[in-house]
């Protein structure tokens, strides 16, 4: 639609276009084929010049020169570009929604598997401190005896005359308090039998510091 009324325009254009420069050839012959009127003098030839040129205004503009159509092509492609700038920001505005909303989705499966891993863990039956009974204490107190019994008697038959040594060293690991690194220092008159126990596997040596030693557990 739009190159049809390009085409009109131009046709008519073209077609005025040509119509005035003939009237102006034609004018330009009959003055320059007219006899020379002695009458006529400088004012009248201006006047008379500027009555055709008015005359001529007013007979193009009455003339199908205003009746050239519209050209709405202009107004079309206008329009056309307008709706473009549009949808590219409807697209932006879609991608940002669409990102936001996977950021979102992404939050609520990782607080999914939170709750997941909490449910699983209150499902699971809870240890009840109160079912241990007084004769389980006792048993355990008796193989904590044994245990300390059959430790001392290996100390005695391994260190023979250093046993006390060994037992000062042992003693000195298990009253370490709970906020402790668990080390003690390794001293001069102790260092072989802290040697020994190191062989035995009962004590182990601090990888960052070769003067302290800890139970090897």
């Amino acid at each position: 639609m739009g190159s049809k009324f390009d085409e009109n325009t131009k046709e008519a254009l073209s077609r005025e276009l040509r119509e005035v420069r003939q009237r102006c050839v034609d004018t330009h012959n009959i003055i320059e084929n007219s006899p020379l009127n002695q009458n006529v003098y400088n004012n009248n030839v201006g006047q008379s010049a500027l009555n055709y040129v008015e005359g001529l205004r007013t007979q193009i503009q009455d003339s199908e020169t205003g009746k050239i159509p519209v050209d709405e092509n202009l107004i079309i492609n206008q329009f056309i570009k307008e709706i473009k700038v549009k949808n590219q920001h409807m697209q932006m505005l879609c991608e940002c929604t669409r990102a936001t909303i996977l950021d979102v989705q992404n939050e609520i499966q990782r607080l999914n598997n939170h709750t997941a891993i909490a449910e699983e863990a209150l499902s699971k039956p809870r240890v009840n401190p109160g079912g241990v009974t007084p004769e389980q204490i006792d048993r355990t107190r008796d193989a904590f005896r044994n245990l300390k019994t059959e430790l001392h008697g290996l100390i005695r038959s391994v260190f023979k005359d250093d046993s006390d040594i060994a037992f000062d060293i042992i003693g000195r690991l298990m009253q370490l308090k709970e906020d402790s690194n668990g080390y003690i220092e390794v001293e001069d008159e102790n260092a072989i039998i802290i040697e020994m126990l190191k062989d035995l596997n009962i004590i182990s040596v601090n990888p960052y510091n070769k003067l302290e030693v800890k139970f090897a557990y």
